[in-house]
């Protein structure tokens, strides 16, 4: 047994392979190199890719695309399932396990903007491409760039790409395939375009909802402020802000948007608040909940609005403990390939997984920016590094270090 072998036998399950886990580390350095014939190919899939609108609700079109390349990859049982999300599978040598590979084709990006990508020396631009034109471009090539490698999984490989992950559709597309596959998936991995070196193990507990206001139409009915919609969301802000929250656990309340009025000649007779609320609690969670409930209906009755607040989101707190061998393994791939891992929580769809208790981690491709006042763009020299460790993760669990 190898240096590298023992060391590993020391912390990975008896059930796991330590030699054949130890053997993906050695080669994971090479792995980039090895990639660099499918550069172009790369590229190409994430431009044609991101060129297709896909606002949340509307992704037909990308789905169509997706099944098209697990089509000419040669993957059996190519196609949609019922909730609209495109599937493919490799099947594995053994084929005892599944692994999942999910990256999510929707994005925030509405159809009428325009989404040419404009591919520059050292980077690609355009709407979406980094939030997840870049991670769906990447689930795609799978097929291509195992076989490039001349990889060989006895774990299945599920790969999706995944509808209704945002917003209020809040992954609706992974649930209900989790929910109706016909075998089980054991080990999960989500994939997003930004940032290498993201590595999310855990979920930490997140509510999110709406507090929509309407201004009674009668008259009569009215009480100072209540003529204006605004006017009572901001008293419902300051409500809001006066919530006491914790450090410890670790407790947040964010404001996220504000929608309200028509016109500057009109009074605004509707007004909408979107929040959430993040926490390590789930009881937390729950008590700030109730407290929201309470001074919405309070305000109805001071004000003489109908206002009402919708909790269309929440995930419990949970993951994987920093001690699992499958973080432990990812964090050493990293290390092989100069990645430096950042560890924080970032929301995506490892909820899923983690609600139904399937080890899963998030894993990012490039660097780059996403949703900001500045062009979405991802990096192109990064991008075969974050590939590599991509594969080199789904070898490392396919030869069981994430057994536990």
């Amino acid at each position: 047994m190898t240096e590298t072998a023992e060391s590993l036998a020391r912390w990975l399950p008896e059930e796991a392979d330590s030699v054949r886990v130890a053997d993906v580390l050695e080669r994971t350095a090479d792995l980039p190199a090895a990639l660099t014939p499918l550069r172009e190919e790369i590229l190409a899939n994430l431009v044609m890719l991101a060129q297709i609108p896909a606002p949340t609700g509307e992704e037909e079109e990308r789905v169509r695309y997706v099944l098209d390349r697990f089509v000419e990859a040669g993957l059996p049982d190519a196609g949609p399932d019922e909730a609209g999300n495109a599937v493919g599978l490799i099947p594995g040598r053994v084929g005892e396990r599944t692994i999942a590979v999910v990256g999510h084709l929707d994005t925030i990006v509405p159809r009428n903007v325009d989404h040419n990508v404009l591919v520059q020396s050292d980077r690609c631009l355009g709407p979406g491409i980094s939030d997840n034109a870049l991670g769906a471009a990447v689930v795609t090539m799978l097929p291509s760039v195992l076989r490039e490698l001349g990889i060989e999984l006895d774990a299945n490989l599920q790969l999706v790409g995944s509808v209704g992950s945002l917003g209020r559709a809040n992954h609706s597309g992974l649930r209900f395939l989790l929910d109706h596959l016909p075998r089980p998936i054991d080990y999960g991995v989500c994939v997003e375009g930004v940032q290498l070196g993201r590595l999310n193990f855990f979920s930490i507990g997140t509510l999110r909802g709406d507090i929509s206001c309407d201004v009674r139409l009668s008259a009569a009915s009215r009480s100072y402020g209540s003529e204006n919609a605004i006017v009572v969301l901001n008293h419902i802000v300051n409500r809001l802000l006066q919530i006491e929250v914790p450090q410890r656990p670790y407790t947040s309340i964010r404001l996220a948007r504000i929608r309200g009025g028509l016109g500057y000649d009109v009074e605004p007779d509707h007004a909408e608040l979107g929040f959430e609320v993040n926490s390590h609690s789930d009881t937390m969670i729950k008590r700030v909940q109730g407290q929201i409930e309470d001074f919405v209906a309070e305000m109805n009755a001071r004000h003489s609005v109908d206002a009402s607040a919708d909790f269309f989101m929440h995930r419990r707190a949970g993951g994987l403990r920093f001690s699992h061998t499958l973080v432990k393994t990812v964090l050493e791939v990293m290390k092989r390939l100069d990645i430096t891992a950042d560890q924080g929580h970032s929301p995506s769809e490892l909820s899923e997984f983690i609600g139904r208790g399937i080890p899963a981690v998030t894993l990012g491709i490039s660097e780059g920016e996403k949703n900001r006042k500045k062009p979405d763009h991802v990096m192109i020299e990064p991008i075969l590094r974050g590939v590599a460790q991509l594969v080199a993760v789904l070898q490392a669990i396919d030869g069981g270090a994430c057994t536990e």
